[in-house]
């Protein structure tokens, strides 16, 4: 059965891989896959750029991967996801191996991967061209090499680790620094600090001891030295490049207006769904009772570690909940580390009525929305596990039935609730524009870079509303994105409409709206306009 399911995960990144609307999208993606196709139409491989000018957002990593696989495989959104999903698979190694080396069970190694594939977390950031699924396989590889050097005692490792990990400075820049730092701090924290019959000592000796890991860490700078050097020294721009991607971009994070730091706590709830449950009781349990077990001194460096990187992005005004998916997969070496199986973690009842309550409010919404197919699996799903609970007696049994419901939690969401609400492809609804020319009305520039993006072809020019007459005026076709004024000389030939991304609603009228089907309180008509006779 575990390799029926790594087949289906397989079917389902094949089948989300190549769609222009991905079901959980992100909107920086739109920005990446500019930049990719922009930088290989100008030529500037060396420099990724975005309208017209080197890119200074991010470093040029993830643009590079993504130009030679454009180069390779063609020009299209599977090309550039393929990218993102290399990575997953990278993980997804990296996570079998470690596991089968603590646990030394192939069983459990293979449904711990499993798991991780189907979690929130591997479906979205996987299947898109960002950097947070690359930062996934960057900082696991350190802890990789951290583990196995400690295990072995070989210095190549870490080695390899360091410089590696290096690598990752080209995607996001210094964060891969600060969180290998809090992983060595963590670990240090841990072995340098004991406390007995309440008092605290400290074994300095171990900083002498562990000389190589500190010497090891110095090695992950190579790389970045590297390409800031090169900047600086050899790029005519690239001081100007290095002072807004260091200041503008990073520590503009904290002069941003402020967020809640609830989103970062939420990114801990979200980005481990469907296993949340099991995976906060798993970490509760360890607070409030450790065990003297092989792996605790790995147990505890992680645990310190976790507290320390949720600090660490409370900290700047900007927050998002995706900053804590680069540890997610940290949270699924636990169980082994613990000895502790999956089946006695998802057959806890706590967990078993949790997924009990999504499939109700997935009912619930399949009702509301009338979707026959969700409301099928939705009830079929309620059924198996009020089944497993009260009258499947073999644990066999109950463990099948909530391994199956719980695990395919998201594709459900995705494919039977997401899915038959999608936007309307815009290939299909403006493809009578073809290699012509368009402007997008809108109130931000990356509305016409996801345009640019989807009608390849096309030719996008980008309008305020307000300067509609002036950058407008040699477009054959225009896009409105927004209830405006359009000029005489254009005339409508298509429309279709949008789910809004941003609501101004309170529960009470998003609740009525709901339950009355209004549909038009959520969507925006987006329509398209034709100039003259053009044929």
């Amino acid at each position: 059965m575990v390799y029926l399911l790594f087949g289906l995960l397989l079917v389902i990144f094949g089948s989300l891989l190549g769609v222009p609307d991905a079901p959980f999208p992100q909107g920086d993606e739109i920005m990446h896959i500019r930049s990719i196709r922009e930088s290989l139409e100008l030529g500037s491989y060396l420099l990724p750029s975005l309208s017209g000018l080197p890119n200074p957002y991010k470093p040029p990593l993830l643009f590079w991967m993504g130009m030679a696989s454009d180069s390779f495989f063609g020009v299209d959104y599977l090309s550039e996801r393929l990218v993102a999903f290399a990575f997953g698979i990278g993980t997804m190694v990296l996570l079998y191996r470690l596991v089968f080396t603590i646990s030394k069970s192939r069983s459990e190694t293979l449904l711990t991967t499993l798991l991780f594939g189907f979690s929130f977390l591997s479906l979205k950031f996987f299947g898109l061209l960002m950097m947070e699924g690359p930062m996934v396989f960057f900082l696991l590889f350190y802890f990789y090499s951290f583990y196995f050097y400690k295990q072995t005692k070989q210095t190549s490792y870490l080695i390899i680790g360091s410089l590696v990990t290096g690598i990752g400075y080209l995607l996001k820049g210094p964060i891969i620094h600060v969180y290998v730092l809090f992983i060595l701090l963590s670990y240090f924290y841990v072995k340098l600090i004991r406390i007995r019959s309440g008092k605290i000592t400290f074994q300095w000796n171990w900083i002498y001891r562990e000389k190589f890991v500190l010497f090891s860490y110095v090695l992950t700078f190579i790389i970045p030295l590297l390409w800031i050097s090169f900047l600086y020294f050899q790029i005519p721009s690239g001081k100007d490049l290095l002072r807004f991607f260091f200041i503008t971009e990073n520590i503009g994070k904290f002069y941003s207006s402020n967020q809640s730091g609830l989103r970062i706590w939420l990114g801990w709830l979200i980005y481990t769904i469907p296993f949340t449950i099991p995976l906060v009781m798993l970490v509760w349990n360890l607070i409030r009772s450790p065990k003297q077990i092989k792996h605790q001194i790995y147990v505890s460096t992680l645990l310190v570690f976790f507290a320390m990187v949720t600090c660490l992005h409370l900290l700047p005004n900007r927050k998002d909940p995706y900053y804590v998916t680069p540890f997610i997969s940290f949270l699924f070496l636990l169980p082994a580390m613990q000895k502790i199986s999956w089946q006695t973690l998802l057959l806890a009842k706590l967990n078993r009525y949790s997924i009990l309550i999504i499939y109700f409010i997935l009912l619930l919404l399949s009702i509301v929305l009338r979707l026959h197919t969700l409301f099928i699996f939705s009830i079929l799903g309620v059924l198996i596990i009020v089944s497993s609970l009260c009258f499947f007696q073999s644990i066999k049994t109950q463990w099948r039935a909530i391994l199956i419901t719980q695990i395919l939690v998201i594709p459900i969401l995705i494919f039977f609730l997401l899915k038959p609400l999608s936007d309307p492809d815009l290939r299909e609804v403006a493809k009578e524009v073809g290699e012509n020319s368009v402007c997008v009305v809108a109130e931000n520039p990356w509305t016409a870079m996801d345009v640019q993006n989807k009608l390849i072809n096309a030719k996008v020019k980008f309008a305020l509303p307000l300067t509609i007459e002036e950058n407008c005026s040699e477009s054959n076709y225009l896009i409105s994105f927004i209830d405006t004024y359009v000029p005489n000389e254009f005339h409508r030939v298509n429309s279709w409409f949008q789910w809004k991304q941003h609501l101004q609603m309170n529960v009470k009228s998003f609740v009525s709206s709901l339950f009355k089907m209004e549909k038009y309180k959520f969507q925006t008509e987006i329509s398209l306009w034709k100039k003259g006779n053009l044929e």
